[in-house]
Parts: structure tokens; sequence; C-alpha cells
């Protein structure tokens, strides 16, 4: 067969359509599609089986962060604030879900640089009592062993503002630190009297007929803050753009938890590995708000002044300009 001149410019012209075809669907895929933030590697933390953090947990199940653009890798689940808040001093976290209370102190103290950068709840803990336990009130915990999730927790300052709420020394009860998923049997045993604890813990000690709540944190106080999303000072100097695709994900999330309770419901399952109805019943008690809320950080660094969790001499504004950015 003789391969013709007008063979070969037919040949010529298909060949470099076809490429200039290919080469403008990759680009425009390329344009439209979210990029992976350069391949930067983000390490989160949050804290174990915590239902505050639902957030977190939808965001990851929903493919939040990888619709963002974002590779987000889990790098530890903690069973206390103090705990993540040390991962963050060792360098091994870049976000975290954790209390407002720890984060602030380890800044306060400069045991760890991290940046407020989203509101994750308000509300969602309470003091809970063995389910045939004849204590009415606090007053009837005189005497008594009530247990914290660790010190400088967000519990830890509910129970104490709860007793000063009420006029009684908090004094007079005996304190242990325990972590919440130990709270619950310990209980049932008789170890303990009494327990304070982030959702979901409270919700199941009542399904579980263990336990009933004395006392709710929205009673001790009411809209109160509780945990946030921090990040690495330095990631977030070296990485703007990325933290404000995080805020957007969580947002997102926020307002996924509101408008989805049935499905929010099963992802809280899976991350808690609690039952329907305890998830169901804690969720009544959490506020979930993506917004960042200075005025509560303001209001909170008071209270940790007042019991010395932080130095009482350090300027309130100081604190807020080092722990919230803008």
């Amino acid at each position: 067969m003789v391969f013709s001149f007008r063979n070969q410019a037919s040949f010529l012209y298909g060949f470099l359509l076809s490429t200039t075809l290919i080469c403008l669907s990759f680009f425009f895929n390329s344009a439209c599609a979210p990029t992976q933030s350069d391949g930067i590697k983000i390490r989160l933390g949050y804290l174990q089986s915590d239902l505050h953090h639902l957030p977190a947990f939808v965001a990851i199940e929903k493919k939040y962060f990888q619709e963002a653009g974002l590779n987000v890798e889990v790098a530890g689940a903690f069973r206390a604030g103090p705990e993540l808040m040390s991962a963050f001093a060792a360098r091994e976290l870049d976000v975290g879900y954790v209390g407002l209370a720890p984060a602030i102190t380890a800044v306060a103290n400069g045991t760890a640089v991290v940046k407020y950068i989203a509101q994750v709840n308000r509300e969602g803990s309470a003091i809970v009592v063995a389910k045939g336990a004849t204590y009415n009130n606090l007053a009837d915990l005189r005497g008594k062993v009530v247990t914290i999730p660790g010190h400088a927790t967000m519990q830890d300052f509910l129970l104490r503002k709860a007793f000063k709420n009420a006029e009684i020394p908090f004094s007079e009860i005996k304190l242990l630190a325990l972590k919440p998923p130990e709270m619950i049997p310990a209980l049932s045993r008789g170890d303990i009297d009494a327990f304070i604890a982030w959702e979901p813990y409270p919700a199941k000690a009542v399904t579980g007929n263990a336990g009933r709540v004395l006392m709710s944190s929205h009673a001790i106080w009411q809209g109160h803050p509780c945990c946030v999303v921090v990040t690495a000072d330095a990631f977030l100097k070296v990485h703007p753009e990325v933290i404000k695709k995080i805020q957007d994900v969580h947002r997102k999330a926020c307002e996924f938890i509101k408008n989805n309770q049935d499905e929010a419901i099963d992802i809280g399952v899976k991350y808690t590995g609690m039952d329907r109805q305890t998830i169901k019943k804690a969720l009544e008690t959490i506020l979930y708000n993506g917004e960042l809320q200075k005025q509560s950080v303001a209001e909170f660094v008071d209270y940790l002044k007042e019991l010395r969790y932080i130095k009482p001499d350090i300027s309130q504004n100081d604190l807020i300009n080092k722990f919230a950015p803008g």
C-alpha cells in the first residue's frame, strides 16, 4: 500500500487534534479538581470516643477532607485533653479537637504553642451518680469519691464551678482522676460515688441502668464553651490556606449534624462503639457550633486564673492574643 502525502497530512492532523483535546481535557480537569494541598500531610488528633468531636468523625466519614483537597491522617485518638496537648508539645500533631481548658492552659503555661481556629461545641457534660444512690443534690456528695477525666479538663472546671455555685467547699469531696471508659464500671462496682464526664458517657450510664444524671453542665453554666479545634502555631504560619480549608470543612460537618440526625447518630455509633439509643440521647445535650467565639475564651481565662491552673498575673488580652489569631 502506498502511503501518500495526503494520507500523511490527514494522519498528522488527526494526531495533533487528538493530542490537543487530551491536553485540554487534562488541563480543565486539573483546574476544576481540588488539589491535594501540595501533598502536605496533616496530622489530626481527637479524644477517644468523645461525641463532642463528632464533626471530626463526620468529616472523615463523608470524605469532606478529601473533597477539599486535604491529606488528613489520624495521628492519635487520646484519652484526655492533657494527653493530646502533650502530643502538640512533642510536635506530633498539626490539628486537634480538644477541650478549651487543656488547650488554653497549655498555651498559658508555655507547654504547647497552638492557635484556636474553631469552636466545636457548647455544653454536653454531666455529673452522674449511681442509679440506686440516694444523692439528690451536690451537698449529698460531701465526703464521697467523685471522679473527673483529668486535672485542667473542662469537666474538672465544671465540677468546681458547680460546688462554688452551691457554696459548698470543694475540699469536702474526695477527688479522683479516672479515664471516662473506666467511670461507669467503677460506679457500678461502688468504687466511686459520682463522676463528671463528656458525652456519651453520662448518656450510657443512664441507658445502661448504671446511673442517673444529678446535674447537667447546662445547669452548671448555661451555654458554656467546651471543645475547640486548635492547630500548631508553626503549621498555621506556613500553611494558612490549609487551615482555612479545615475551618470550612469543620463548619460543613457541623451543618451536616444539624440537618442529618439519623446519619450523624450512625457515625457517632461507629466512632464511640456505643448503641444508637445512647448516642441519640447524648446528642440532645450537645450544641455544635463551628464559629470562633473569643468572648467565651475571655470569660474562661478568668476562671482558670481563679483556679490557679494558669498564673494569676498573666494578662487576659495577652493570653487571648497568643491563643486566638486575628
